[in-house]
């Protein structure tokens, strides 16, 4: 029997990639998909997948009560802060709950990991068999948000200052990656009731990182440390004019944390065998050249 499938969250950058590889998989694409939508059926980011498109907010509980008809599975690939209003939702009809949260519920910087923390914990306590994903920086995409800028940054420059850290402070995963943890979990029964660390295969230090991007760009590029006490202390003080510099801040603290995570559990359970970094940089170039050279294409945030 076909399985029906409530999604938030599929137009953004992960539900696309997810869509994708389900209308891929011979597993799932039979399945019937309704995807919620802010746009409702003019949503464009939809439109090119065979899914049932339905308006709704999943940050409101009567929005998202009427968009919900009952489906047996529930992916929110949006934020994990809609999992009280989602549960409420959909509280007594489904069955399986797949969550994609973050590894920042880990941070001791990251000011919203208690409020991470506290979903996930609702999550387990639902009554509802679930599966809980946490990707690391997830990139991909032209409107990643991160390691594309790193990109755009190294193919425009040929000397970058860079925060000096020792760490292995970042360990990326590809957005194909992510979507193949999420399809993997819906058909496989080991994936019940757990929680999976979704990361690259490797952890980097950000100098390591784009020196990797700047050699699959093939270009020459000359790094310049900077101790963390002078990012910070420059940091701050355009945190004081910008909130956005703020966040800023946020990210260089967390340069001193160590974000290498074991994945091992989501190798066993899923098969997970996530690309390289160099394999991934170098689809994730080939993504943003294939954006640039359509004049149609728009980054969606």
């Amino acid at each position: 029997m076909p399985q029906r499938i409530f999604i938030t969250g599929a137009g953004g950058k992960t539900g696309r990639a997810f869509l994708r590889r389900a209308s891929e998989d011979p597993d799932l694409s039979g399945s019937s998909m309704t995807c919620l939508s802010r746009r409702g059926t003019g949503d464009p980011t939809l439109n090119a997948f065979p899914v049932r498109i339905v308006q709704g907010d999943a940050g409101e509980v009567e929005s998202l009560t009427a968009a919900y008809s009952g489906e047996e599975i529930v992916i929110n690939i949006s934020s994990i802060f809609h999992v009280p209003t989602i549960l409420e939702a959909v509280q007594g009809s489904a069955r399986r709950f797949i969550v994609v949260s973050s590894t920042g519920v880990f941070s001791k910087y990251r000011e919203n990991a208690a409020e991470i923390a506290r979903c996930e914990e609702m999550v387990r306590s639902s009554g509802i068999d679930y599966t809980i994903l946490r990707p690391t920086m997830i990139y991909g995409t032209r409107d990643d948000r991160n390691i594309s800028r790193l990109i755009e940054l190294v193919r425009r420059h040929s000397i970058l200052p860079i925060p000096r850290s020792n760490r292995h402070a970042f360990q990326p995963v590809h957005v194909d990656d992510l979507a193949y943890c999420i399809a993997e979990s819906l058909k496989r029964p080991s994936a019940v009731n757990k929680a999976y660390n979704i990361a690259g295969a490797n952890a980097y230090s950000l100098k390591e990182m784009v020196r990797i991007i700047a050699a699959v760009l093939g270009k020459r590029l000359i790094t310049i440390p900077i101790p963390i006490s002078i990012a910070n202390a420059a940091a701050r003080l355009a945190g004081a004019l910008s909130r956005r510099a703020s966040l800023q801040r946020e990210q260089l603290l967390r340069l001193s944390e160590n974000k290498s995570f074991d994945y091992s559990d989501a190798a066993d359970d899923l098969d997970y065998r996530p690309m390289s970094f160099e394999e991934g940089i170098g689809k994730a170039i080939e993504t943003m050249s294939d954006a640039a050279d359509d004049p149609d294409q728009r980054p969606v945030i």
